[in-house]
């Protein structure tokens, strides 16, 4: 295949592990299919200790856990009602659904397999994520990460791709995420290369190479490294844009690391009102 061309996206995955996430990650699923040829699956996924291999206190974890989220049956209802709530005025979309329980890491690798796009909401339960981590850890899938709904006002139709802000570090994560976001990149009005640069470095001539070699025509912001988060940063630089989406690189120095020391993708995980593409 010749440099800057790339197939489009036929399969979306749009993983539902828990209720609360799941319009969110349907809307984001839905636009980010629109324009392409493309179906999504959404997949119920849920964990199911007769179906997995799990040592006893992992079983007294899950006994404790219905207590606070109910049964695996309830669980599944909440989120299936979710769902068929949203499909209620989109019949036409082109979207399919499925359940699936038992191990949750073995879930993933199974139904994401061969999707070009995994979608998931923010997740804010056990299941989310497990799923999640196994999605960028184990799948090493493209992941587009749906924001929480807006607590006030009306849920506004979502738009992904028109304005896509690359937040860039040189590394290999920016770089595979970009390349398997590669349709959307093509398709997009804009794209803007947002560094958040060291003294005496350039990360924007590495960006402009990058991004030279796969077809892609980038405008490139340089923003001068203030106190507190680089990831609240890169948001607040695409909003001033007017950015209707993100992609970085996930986790470059671990999950561990940025659980412990902060990072990145963590304070981008918790404060993005905006999709979010990413890959380790």
């Amino acid at each position: 295949m010749a440099p800057g061309r790339t197939s489009e996206p036929k399969i979306i995955v749009a993983l539902l592990p828990e209720p609360e996430t799941v319009a969110t990650c349907l809307d984001c699923a839905l636009a980010a299919a629109n324009g392409f040829e493309a179906t999504i699956s959404a997949i119920q996924i849920g964990f199911n200790p007769k179906f997995a291999f799990v040592p006893p206190e992992e079983i007294a974890i899950q006994q404790l856990r219905e207590l606070r989220e109910g049964t695996i049956a309830q669980r599944l209802a909440r989120t299936k009602a979710a769902y068929d709530a949203w499909l209620a005025d989109r019949r036409h979309a082109p979207i399919s659904w499925k359940h699936d329980e038992g191990d949750v890491g073995q879930l993933v690798a199974a139904e994401t397999g061969s999707a070009d796009l995994v979608v998931m909401g923010n997740p804010v339960r056990l299941d989310g994520r497990d799923a999640f981590h196994a999605t960028l850890f184990w799948s090493k899938r493209l992941l587009l990460v749906a924001p929480p709904d807006p607590r006030e006002g009306p849920r506004l139709e979502r738009v992904i791709g028109r304005h896509i802000v690359v937040g860039w570090k040189p590394g290999e994560p920016v770089k595979r995420a970009a390349r398997q976001a590669l349709p959307w990149l093509q398709r997009a009005g804009k794209v803007t290369v947002v560094s958040v640069e060291k003294p005496g470095a350039d990360y924007q001539a590495t960006a402009r190479a990058f991004f030279s070699e796969l077809g892609i025509a980038v405008d490139c912001v340089e923003l001068r490294r203030e106190a507190g988060s680089v990831g609240r940063q890169l948001l607040a630089a695409a909003d001033r844009l007017g950015a209707d989406s993100l992609l970085i690189g996930a986790f470059k120095h671990g999950a561990l690391w940025e659980a412990i020391l902060g990072g990145v993708t963590r304070d981008v995980l918790a404060a993005a009102h905006i999709p979010v593409f990413m890959m380790c």
